[in-house]
């Protein structure tokens, strides 16, 4: 009895719950939808967003330039050229937010997966700026 509590113990202690974790990014291309939009934080640097949507999938979507005032939005929307909210944001579509000292959108250059490397690489470049 004693060894199964500790093997139990043990087992919890070293491994994270799988729900704490986020997926692996699929092989596929990246898809977000506009529909699809959970969450959102900002890059440090203000060139960058990470999307989370609701299957915790994980995107960044790289802008042209600087996109400023994204860390104090509440919301935000995008504009995309397709024929609905099904359609994927891509090149070329923009980022709307409210922000009254800059223009009102940014516009997207890509859509990529967010890997553990990127999010080393923010967190590095967060620790710099500080």
């Amino acid at each position: 009895m004693t060894r199964r509590l500790l093997t139990i113990a043990a087992l919890l202690s070293v491994s994270a719950p799988a729900w704490a974790q986020p997926p692996a990014p699929p092989a596929q291309p990246p898809c977000l939808r506009q529909i699809d939009m959970w969450s959102f934080n900002p890059v440090p640097g203000n060139r960058a967003l990470i999307v989370e949507d609701r299957s915790r999938r994980r995107y960044r979507v790289n802008f042209m330039g600087i996109c400023s005032g994204l860390q104090f939005n509440m919301g935000l929307a995008f504009r995309t050229h397709g024929t609905g909210n099904l359609s994927c944001v891509a090149k070329g579509d923009a980022v709307i937010h409210r922000d009254v000292a800059g223009p009102p959108s940014c516009i997207i250059r890509s859509v990529e997966w967010q890997t553990p490397a990127l999010d080393k690489a923010d967190a590095a470049a967060k620790a710099a700026r500080r």
